[in-house]
C-alpha cells in the first residue's frame, strides 16, 4: 500500500501528456524488489484512477510529471476518482503506471571507466556479508589491508598506479593477440572482458575507482543487470552502482545518447532512465519533524549553488523525469533521474552540494528554517504578496499603538503539509497507530512532523540534527545508468566526500534498534477524528473507523519468509474474492476497507487490516470479534489449492514483468529496505532463490504454510495495537483553538526584546524573499542550452488494419521488446447508452472486474484469472476527438466531439493468449449479475466513501475538475462522472438498486447487450508486445474476434457515428444538465481539514482558436516562478500551481495544503498576470533571453517525460491514435514551444489579466467558509461529507 508516512519536498503532481492503460492486476507487496511507493505513492501521487480523456496535441503544460513505471499498480477500480490529478485534459485510468514520453539523451557515450573483470571484482554470493561501519571503532581497511586514508593516493601515487594499469593492460592485449592473430580489435577486446566476440556478455563489466574498494560485483539475472557495492576508502560511505544489460557499452549501444538509436520510423527507446541517489539514515528524536523539515532545507542552496532555491530553478529548466527528495520513518532520500547526460550530471552535482554544503545549516540561511519550517506569522495579516516595500515595513507587522503586541501564528511550509496530513483520518489513524506499537524504539515518534510539536524545534537542534547524520560514513549512495555514468557518479561523490573524513559515530548513533514484542495484551486505544458539522448542527452520522496492526518480526525474516508474507497479503486481501476482504464487505459493517494490509518497508514489517464508515459504536466491537473470527477460521481451514495457484502466479508475475523509464528508481529505493539496515542491498533484489524455496515448501506442504503463519504472526501475538477512531464535529474548532493559544503562549514567555527581534525578523525574511538576486547569483546555477534538446517529438510504433480477418473490427498493434509478454485491450464504443444511464456504468465495471459467470463462482472466475494471466480490467474511457479538418491544427476544441469506450484489458505470457481471450468472452458476456447483488452495494459503499476521503486530503485535484466543468460541456461530463458531482449520484445509485433489484439487474443486462450487439466498426483489438509475441498472437485474436464475441442479432445494427464530424449523443442531454445547475458559479466544497484547497480558473482563449505550444511554456514559467515563489516560499501553501489546456481554452490556479485564508489566496492570484507583465521588461529579456530558453527547456523536460514501459508506449501510440493526432501536429507543437517569445509571455499574460467568466472553487472547512462570508464573499456551498 502506498506508505502515509513518507514525506516529499514538493508534492508530486502529474503533468501527462499521454492517457496510460489500465492496470491489470491487485497490487501485490513486492518482497523489496524495488517497487516504489509512492508517488504518492506518492501517496500523493494518482492513488486512484479516472477514465482517460484526451489532451491537447503537446499535452497541457504543469510542472511536474511522476513517471510511474517506479509506482506500484493500485487496486483501485477504473471509475474512481484520480486523487492527485491536476491536468484537467488528462485524467487517469484505473491503477495506472504512470510514465510519460522520453527525451533526448546528449552525451559522448564515452567509456570513461577503469574496467575489471568479473574474476577481480565478485566474491562468493554465499560467504558475502556486508560490514557494519557502526561495530568498527577504526576506519575499515582496504582489500589490499591497508587503513584507506585521504591522503593515502597522492597526486604522483596516482600517476604512478595510472601507468602500471595502462601498461597491465596493454600487456593483456599483447598476450590476446598472440593467441589470436587473426582476431580483431574489437574481438580481443570482447575476450578481455569476458566475451568470445564484439560484444561483451550481459553484466560482464564492473568498473572500479581508485577511491573504493568494491565490496561486491555480479550480474543479478532478476534485474538483467549487474549490481556493484562499493565502499568510499576515505570516509567508508557505502556506494550501489545499477548498470542494466541494455546500457552495457559496445557496438551497438547507444552509450550517452538514448533517443533514436537505429530507430528511424519512431525513435522509441525504452532504454530506462540514468538516476542518482543520496540516502541518510535518520533516526527521529522527537516528533519535531526535524528530518522532513531538513529533507526541504537542504535544497534551498548551497556552497556551489547559492541561489535561494537552486531546486526550483531546477524544476524550471531541466530535463530532468524525477526530482524530489523524501523523508520515511527512519531515512531520508534524495533520488533525481534524467535521460540527457548533461542534465543528469547537473542534478546530481547540485544533490550532493546540497547535501554535503547546505546553507540552511550556516549562519547566513537562518531563514531557511523559518520558510520551510516553521516561524511565527502575524495573525489576520492582509498578506498580500504584492505589498513588499523596501525596507519591508509591512503595515501588519507593525502594532496600532505604542507597546501593543500584534498576536502570532503559525506558518512554514512543511507545518502547513503536516496539518493537512493529521487532517487526513487515514493518515491520522496510521500515526497514531505507528507510536502505539513502537513504544521503545524511533518509530515512536513521527519523522514528519507533529503539528503541535514542530513549533518547539529550536535553530540549535536543527543544525545539530544535520550535523549527527548527514556525513558520508552514514550515506548510501546510488546510480544507475551505463559504465561511464557510474565512474563519474563516484568521482563526483568522491570529490564531495574525501574532505569530510571518516565519522564512525554518525553511523552506529543511527541504528535503528527492533521493537521487542511486550504487549501482555493487545493495545486498545480511542481518539477523535474531524468531521463537519451537520445541517442542524447535531452529531455527524459519519461513522466510525476501526483498524487492527500487528508487530510481525523482532529479528529479520527469511527471505523464503519475507516472500511467504507478501503471497499471504495476496491470500487474505488482494483480490475482492480474498477471504478476509470479502467477509469484511459483505458483513455491511462498514463502507470501505483500510490499513492495507502487509507494510514492509522498514526495519519490522506490520500487517493492518479493518474499515471505515462503521455507522454503530457496537459495531466496533463486532467488527473486531469478526476479523479475528475469519482468521481462527482461516487457520483451522486453510486456504484451498486455486487460492494459492492464483496468489502465486499474481506476485510471480509481477516479480518477472519489470520495465519502465524509472526502474533504476525501483532498484534504489527497494535496496533502501535492507541497505537502511546494515544488510545486504542485493538480499532486497533478488527472488528466485526465495520463490523456489516457497514453491517447494507449498509443494510438501500445502496451505499449511500460511495457516501456521496466521496462527504465530496473528492470532497468539499479542503485541498488537486496535486502533477506533470516532466522528468528532468539534474538533476541528478545538485544534484551531488550540493552535491560537500555544502561539499566544510561546509570545507570553517572550521579554520585549524577544518579541521585537520575532518581528524584525518576520520583515527580514519577507524582504529577502521579495528580492531579485543577482545575475552572478542566477548563473551559478547549472544550464543546459536549447542544443541539448532534441528538436523532434518521440513517436511509438502502430499499425492498423481495418476489418482484421474480415471480422469488421479493426486490429491495432505495436512492436515493442515486451519480455514476452502480450499486453491486450479489446475496446468497444459505448455511445448507444442514455445519458441518463451513465450512472450504471460504475456498478457495471465493478461487476466486470469482482463477479463470477454462469459456471464459476466470483472466487472461482478470479482464482483463475490470477492462474493464467497477469490481470484482467474493464475501464470506461473517454477520450475528446479533433473535428474533422482539425487534424494538424492545435484549437480549442468545441467540447462536443469525443469517443465513449468501455476497454477489457489484460497481460499475460505468450503460451497464455488463449487463455487471455477466453476470460476476456467470459468478462464480456458471461458476468452473473443476478446474484451479485452485495458486490454492487461493496463496490458503490467503497466508491462513495473514498472520493469523501479523496475531496478532503486532495483537495486540489476536485477544485481544478469543478472549475474547468463549468466552461466546457466535454468538461462537465468529465466532473459528473469524476468529480464532486459523482457523491449524489453514487448515493441516489445506491438507494435506487436497494429498493428494487430485479429492476436494477434489467438495465444492467440490457446496457450491457445494447453494447454488444453494437455495429463492429465501433469495436477494437490493441495488442503490444514483441515480434515473437505478436506472431503467436494472431491465430487466438482471428479466433476471438471470428468465434467468441457474440454475433450481431437481428437487424442490422446502424454504423457508429464519426464523432469527429458529429456530436457525441451525450452532449444535448448533459448541456441541459450543466446549464440547469448554473455551471458558471463560484462555490465552497465544505470538508473537515485545517488547510484550504484553493482555485480560480477562466477562459483565456475562445472555441476554434488557435493555440500556440508556447503557452505551455508561459503556464510552466508562472508554476515555477511566481506560484513557488509567492504561495509556496512565502505564503506557506505545500503546493501552488498552474494548469492551462489548448484543448478547453481554460487556466485555473489553485492550492494544495494551503493554510491561508483563502481570500489571501485569492488576491495572491490577482498578481500572477502583472508579474508575467513585469517579467517581459526586466528577467525574461535579460541575459540573451535566458529565463524563456530556461522555460523552454524544463517544458519539453515535461513533455518528453521518462522512457515508457512496453505497456504505456502501446497504450500511448493508441490513444493518440483515437484522438486524430497526427506527427506533423506534435511537431509543430514542439516547433512552438521552442521557438517561444517575449510577446508570448505577454500575450498570455493579457489573457490572464482579462479572463472571461473566471469562477472560484474552494475546498475548506466550514469556519474558513463562516469567515470568508463575513468578509462579503459569496459561495454556494457544498457539504461533501454529508452526502
Amino acid at each position: 500500500r502506498p506508505r502515509r508516512d513518507h514525506y516529499y519536498l514538493i508534492f508530486i503532481t502529474p503533468s501527462f501528456t499521454e492517457n496510460r492503460p489500465p492496470s491489470r492486476a491487485q497490487s501485490p507487496k513486492m518482497p523489496s524488489r524495488g517497487g516504489y511507493d509512492g508517488i504518492d505513492s506518492t501517496d500523493d501521487v494518482a492513488a486512484g484512477s479516472k477514465a482517460a480523456i484526451a489532451s491537447n496535441v503537446g499535452g497541457d503544460s504543469d510542472w511536474l510529471h511522476v513517471p510511474g513505471s517506479a509506482c506500484r499498480p493500485n487496486s483501485s477500480n477504473s471509475l474512481e476518482a484520480t486523487e492527485a490529478d491536476i491536468d484537467g485534459d488528462i485524467k487517469e485510468s484505473a491503477s495506472l503506471k504512470v510514465t510519460n514520453d522520453i527525451n533526448d539523451e546528449e552525451g559522448d557515450g564515452d567509456d570513461d571507466g577503469i574496467l575489471a573483470s568479473d574474476e577481480e571484482c565478485e566474491y562468493e554470493d554465499d560467504d558475502y556479508e556486508l560490514t557494519s561501519l557502526a561495530d568498527n571503532a577504526n576506519p575499515p581497511k582496504s582489500a589490499y589491508g591497508s587503513p584507506f586514508n585521504p591522503c593515502t593516493w597522492r597526486p604522483k601515487e596516482r600517476l604512478r598506479c595510472f601507468i602500471l594499469l595502462t601498461l597491465s593492460l596493454l600487456f593483456a592485449l599483447g598476450l590476446a593477440y598472440q593467441s589470436d592473430q587473426n582476431s580483431s580489435v574489437s574481438t580481443l577486446l570482447g575476450k578481455l572482458k569476458g566475451g568470445q566476440g564484439s560484444h561483451p556478455p550481459p553484466g560482464a563489466i564492473g568498473v572500479g575507482h581508485a577511491s573504493y574498494d568494491t565490496l561486491h560485483s555480479s550480474h543479478v539475472d532478476e534485474l538483467d543487470a549487474r549490481l556493484t557495492l562499493y565502499r568510499h576508502r576515505a570516509t567508508g560511505a557505502e556506494f550501489l552502482a545499477f548498470v542494466p544489460d541494455i546500457l552495457q557499452n559496445g557496438p551497438g549501444s547507444s552509450g550517452g545518447n538514448l533517443r533514436n538509436s537505429g530507430d528511424e520510423d519512431g525513435g522509441y527507446d525504452p532504454k530506462p532512465d540514468k538516476v542518482f541517489g543520496v540516502a541518510f539514515r535518520t533516526k527521529p528524536e522527537s516528533s519535531t519533524g526535524v528530518p522532513h523539515i531538513l529533507e526541504h532545507s537542504v535544497l534551498c542552496g548551497s556552497q556551489k549553488y547559492p541561489s535561494r532555491d537552486p531546486f526550483a530553478y531546477l524544476l524550471k529548466g531541466s530535463l530532468q523525469t524525477f526530482l524530489n527528495a523524501m523523508t520515511y520513518p527512519d531515512r531520508t532520500v534524495y533520488p533525481v533521474a534524467s535521460r540527457n547526460r548533461a542534465d543528469f550530471r547537473n542534478l546530481m552535482d547540485v544533490y550532493l552540494d546540497a547535501v554535503f554544503h547546505p546553507r540552511a545549516v550556516e549562519d547566513e540561511g537562518w531563514w531557511v528554517l523559518r520558510q520551510e519550517g516553521w516561524r511565527y506569522d502575524v495573525a489576520d495579516s492582509d498578506d498580500d504578496p504584492n505589498n513588499n516595500d523596501d525596507d519591508g515595513n509591512e503595515g501588519e507587522w507593525t502594532a496600532t499603538s505604542p507597546g501593543e503586541r500584534v498576536p502570532f501564528v503559525y506558518k512554514g511550509v512543511v507545518y502547513s503539509e503536516m496539518k493537512g496530513a493529521y487532517s487526513d483520518p487515514e493518515d491520522y489513524m496510521d500515526r497514531v497507530t505507528q507510536s502505539l506499537l513502537f513504544p521503545d524504539n524511533a518509530y515512536f515518534y513521527d519523522s514528519g512532523g507533529d503539528p503541535a510539536v514542530i513549533p518547539t524545534l529550536t535553530r540549535e537542534e536543527f543544525v545539530a540534527f544535520y550535523k549527527k547524520y548527514y556525513h558520508p560514513t552514514n550515506a548510501r549512495l546510488f546510480v544507475a545508468g551505463d559504465e561511464s555514468d557510474v565512474y563519474h557518479a563516484l568521482s563526483a561523490a568522491d570529490h564531495y566526500m574525501t574532505p569530510m573524513g571518516y565519522n564512525p559515530e554518525s553511523r552506529k548513533d543511527s541504528v535503528i534498534s527492533y521493537q521487542q514484542r511486550k504487549f501482555s495484551k493487545p493495545l486498545s486505544q480511542r481518539k477523535p477524528f474531524a468531521v463537519a458539522p451537520s445541517d442542524d448542527g447535531n452529531e455527524s452520522s459519519e461513522g466510525f473507523m476501526l483498524c487492527i496492526t500487528w508487530l510481525l518480526n523482532t529479528q529479520p525474516l527469511s527471505p523464503m519468509m519475507e516472500l511467504a508474507w507478501v503471497v499471504l497479503d495476496e491470500l487474505l486481501l488482494g483480490k475482492s474474492t480474498s477471504p478476509l476482504d470479502k467477509i469484511l464487505r459483505d458483513s455491511g459493517l462498514g463502507e470501505e476497507l483500510i490499513g492495507g494490509g502487509l507494510d514492509n518497508e522498514l526495519l519490522q514489517s506490520t500487517f493492518a487490516v479493518g474499515m471505515r464508515g462503521v455507522k454503530n459504536r457496537e459495531d466496533i466491537g463486532t467488527l473486531e470479534e469478526l476479523i479475528l473470527n475469519t482468521l481462527h477460521d482461516l487457520d483451522s481451514n486453510g486456504f484451498t489449492e486455486d487460492d494459492i495457484a492464483s496468489s502465486l502466479n499474481t506476485i510471480e508475475f509481477s516479480l518477472r514483468e519489470g520495465g519502465g523509464g524509472l526502474r533504476g528508481m525501483e532498484v534504489f529505493l527497494g535496496a533502501l529496505t535492507k541497505w537502511n539496515y546494515d544488510l545486504s542491498p542485493k538480499d532486497a533484489l533478488v527472488y528466485e532463490d526465495a520463490l523456489k524455496e516457497l514453491k517447494d515448501e507449498i509443494e510438501r506442504t500445502g496451505s499449511n504454510t500460511f495457516q501456521q503463519m496466521i496462527r504465530d504472526f496473528l492470532l497468539t501475538n499479542n503485541h498488537r495495537v486496535i486502533l477506533e477512531l470516532y466522528p468528532s464535529t468539534t474538533l476541528e474548532a478545538e485544534k484551531l483553538q488550540d493552535e491560537k493559544i500555544q502561539a499566544k503562549r510561546a509570545q507570553s514567555k517572550m521579554n520585549d526584546k524577544e518579541y521585537e527581534n520575532v518581528i524584525e525578523e518576520g520583515k527580514t525574511l519577507k524582504k529577502l524573499q521579495a528580492e531579485e538576486e543577482s545575475s552572478e547569483v542566477i548563473a551559478s546555477n547549472p544550464r543546459l542550452s536549447i542544443s541539448d534538446i532534441d528538436k523532434s517529438p518521440i513517436e511509438y510504433p502502430i499499425e492498423v488494419e481495418e476489418d482484421a480477418f474480415g471480422s469488421g473490427i479493426r486490429l491495432i498493434t505495436h512492436e515493442v521488446a515486451s519480455s514476452g509478454i502480450a499486453y491486450v485491450n479489446f475496446g468497444m464504443d459505448v455511445s448507444m447508452i442514455p445519458y441518463e444511464d451513465i450512472e450504471l456504468f460504475p456498478a457495471l465495471i465493478s461487476l466486470m472486474n469482482e463477479a463470477g459467470t454462469s459456471d464459476m463462482s466470483d472466487s472461482e472466475f478470479r482464482n483463475y484469472i490470477g492462474k493464467v494471466s497477469g490481470g484482467v480490467d474493464a475501464s470506461l474511457q473517454i477520450i475528446s476527438v479533433k473535428p474533422t479538418g482539425w487534424d494538424d491544427e492545435s484549437k480549442v476544441l468545441p467540447g462536443v466531439n469525443m469517443l465513449t469506450m468501455l476497454f477489457v484489458g489484460g497481460k499475460c505470457t505468450s503460451d497464455k493468449i488463449s487463455d487471455l481471450f477466453d476470460i476476456f468472452q467470459k468478462v464480456l458476456e458471461d458476468i452473473d449479475f443476478e446474484n451479485s447483488h452485495d458486490i454492487v452495494r461493496n463496490a458503490l459503499k467503497s466508491k462513495l466513501s473514498s472520493t469523501k476521503s479523496s475531496i478532503a486530503s486532495r483537495g486540489h485535484s476536485f477544485v481544478n475538475t469543478r472549475i474547468r466543468g463549468r466552461y466546457s460541456v466535454r468538461n462537465y461530463v468529465d466532473e459528473k462522472l469524476y468529480g464532486v458531482t459523482r457523491l449524489p449520484d453514487l448515493s441516489a445509485l445506491l438507494d435506487s438498486f436497494e429498493s428494487d433489484w430485479s429492476g436494477f439487474v434489467h438495465r444492467l443486462t440490457n446496457m450491457r447487450k445494447a453494447i454488444l450487439n453494437a455495429n463492429r466498426d465501433g469495436m477494437l483489438l490493441d495488442i503490444t508486445g514483441d515480434g515473437v509475441v505478436l506472431d503467436g498472437a494472431m491465430e487466438s485474436a482471428k479466433v476471438f474476434l471470428m468465434d467468441r464475441l457474440p454475433l450481431d442479432v437481428g437487424k442490422k445494427p446502424p454504423p457508429t457515428p464519426d464523432f469527429r464530424s458529429v456530436p457525441h449523443p451525450w452532449i444535448d442531454a448533459a448541456r441541459k444538465d450543466m446549464n440547469a445547475k448554473d455551471a458558471v458559479q463560484d462555490e465552497g466544497i465544505v470538508v473537515s481539514t485545517q488547510v484550504a484547497y484553493v482555485g480560480q480558473g477562466g477562459r483565456i482563449y475562445d472555441v476554434g482558436e488557435k493555440v500556440s505550444g508556447s503557452t505551455s511554456v508561459v503556464s510552466h514559467y508562472l508554476t515555477t516562478g511566481y506560484m513557488w515563489d509567492t504561495v509556496r516560499a512565502k505564503m506557506g501553501a505545500y503546493g501552488a500551481y498552474s494548469s492551462f489546456s489548448s484543448s478547453d481554452g481554460v487556466v485555473t490556479l489553485y492550492t494544495y495544503r494551503d493554510p491561508n485564508s483563502p481570500d489571501d489566496t485569492l488576491k495572491a492570484f490577482d498578481g500572477a498576470a502583472d508579474d508575467i507583465l513585469t517579467a517581459t521588461s526586466s528577467a525574461l529579456i535579460q541575459d540573451n533571453n535566458a529565463a524563456i530558453t530556461t522555460a523552454v527547456i524544463g517544458t519539453i523536460g515535461s513533455l518528453d517525460g521518462s522512457a515508457k514501459s512496453a505497456e504505456s508506449a502501446g497504450w500511448t501510440a493508441l490513444i493518440r491514435w483515437l484522438r486524430g493526432e497526427s506527427a506533423k501536429s506534435r511537431q509543430r507543437w514542439r516547433d512552438e514551444v521552442l521557438n517561444t517569445k517575449v510577446d508570448d509571455f505577454t500575450d498570455f499574460a493579457n489573457r490572464l489579466k482579462s479572463w472571461r467568466k473566471s469562477s472560484i472553487a474552494i475546498v475548506a472547512s466550514q469556519s474558513a467558509f463562516d469567515d470568508l462570508s463575513s468578509k462579503g464573499m459569496k459561495l454556494s456551498l457544498v457539504k461533501a461529507q454529508r452526502i
